[in-house]
């Protein structure tokens, strides 16, 4: 029975053999052995049709292992292997651990020394158990815990150095997973399967080259990733612009004081005259209201007041174009506001010449007006 945990544990080392750090924990030897039948339980014709290899990082870069071997015991022969091997673990499961370990700890030191990373293991258990699916199976699962398997960066976990370029035959899966709290910031190659909380490879469809597998996660409540501290950074050189902008605009704005002579003639195209048909998205300025007495400064007016306010200043009427300037806004802007003060009654146009002239409901006869204007 101990051999054929033993040939168990060597393809469990070979599993890592691939990787360019833990290479040398098992030797070319066994490499080659196991790529030419990696998963055999040889001695009592047990072989595995599957491995499973689960990774659970902790936030303090301890990685909890699952490796698991699945039998199909689908004849006489596999089932009573298998029960076999299921009474030894039980009966001694510290002599099937022991050898476990002491492979586990040369492919652990051999990782510590490649990264620089200080590594270890314990916490060596073994089990076996029976599954039904479509089929049933024979399991044996071995548990341990690699400390220091994970980087710890700040609030991030880089997890794969330690295993780098690990070989996955067919029927062998490898599976990363991280806390509940963290969020996944980067994962290389693209997994073959993606869950909420986890990410998976298997054998067969991905080959691990130089520099994978690599999983970065950051902690969601605690910190933010690199990537979302310079988006932030971004953002708020952005606004900080967008704001000193905002301020001069304003204070240009409330300096300016109509004189009431009504002599705002400016010459513009036939397009800017009539106001752009699509007006931009740029946000209107929301002011406080005008106070209860006196006459109240524009810089606590809202934008349809301060049109009004305008017109009605220079004798109820005024070029639209004129209101461009002295309000130091857009076309497109000030077409907006004006579209809403005639959708409101509160305000009324008509065209002079290649101009468009916004007049009070109470204003004088404009046409009248408009063949003065036309005269001068």
């Amino acid at each position: 029975m101990n051999g054929r945990v033993g040939v168990t544990v060597v393809v469990v080392a070979v599993l890592l053999a691939g990787a360019g750090p833990v290479a040398a924990a098992t030797g070319a030897t066994d490499s080659g052995q196991a790529r030419s039948s990696p998963f055999a339980l040889q001695q009592d014709g047990i072989d595995a049709d599957e491995v499973q290899m689960d990774v659970a990082l902790q936030p303090n870069g301890t990685a909890e292992w699952t490796l698991e071997f699945w039998v199909r015991l689908d004849d006489n022969e596999s089932t009573t292997a298998f029960e076999s091997l299921q009474d030894d673990i039980r009966d001694d499961p510290e002599s099937h651990t022991q050898t476990f370990a002491a492979r586990m700890n040369n492919t652990v030191a051999t990782a510590s020394d490649a990264t620089g990373r200080e590594m270890s293991a314990d916490g060596f258990a073994v089990e076996t158990e029976r599954q039904s699916f479509a089929r049933e199976y024979g399991v044996v699962r071995y548990t341990f815990r690699w400390h220091g398997f994970a980087a710890v960066e700040g609030n991030e976990l880089r997890a794969g150095d330690a295993i780098e370029g690990i070989y996955l035959d067919e029927g062998t899966r490898l599976l990363v997973g991280w806390p509940e709290d963290y969020e996944r910031t980067s994962v290389t190659p693209d997994p073959d399967d993606d869950r909420e909380h986890a990410v998976s490879w298997r054998g067969g469809e991905t080959d691990f080259v130089s520099g994978e597998p690599r999983v970065v996660v950051t902690a969601g409540g605690s910190g933010l990733s690199t990537t979302t501290v310079a988006g932030i950074a971004v953002a708020a050189i952005g606004l900080g612009a967008a704001g000193v902008w905002w301020y001069r605009n304003r204070a240009s704005t409330a300096g300016r004081t109509a004189d009431g002579d009504g002599d705002f003639d400016c010459e513009s195209d036939a397009g800017s005259a009539s106001g752009s048909a699509t007006a931009s998205a740029e946000a209107t300025d929301e002011s406080a209201g005008s106070s209860a007495t006196g006459t109240p400064d524009m810089d606590l007016l809202s934008n349809e007041e301060q049109v009004l306010r305008l017109v009605r200043d220079n004798g109820g009427r005024m070029k639209q174009q004129a209101v461009v300037e002295e309000l130091g806004w857009t076309d497109a802007k000030t077409s907006k506001v004006v579209s809403g003060l005639r959708e409101e009654g509160e305000l009324e146009s008509f065209r002079l010449g290649r101009e468009n002239v916004l007049s009070l409901p109470d204003a004088d006869d404009p046409m009248a007006d408009s063949h003065s204007d036309s005269a001068e």
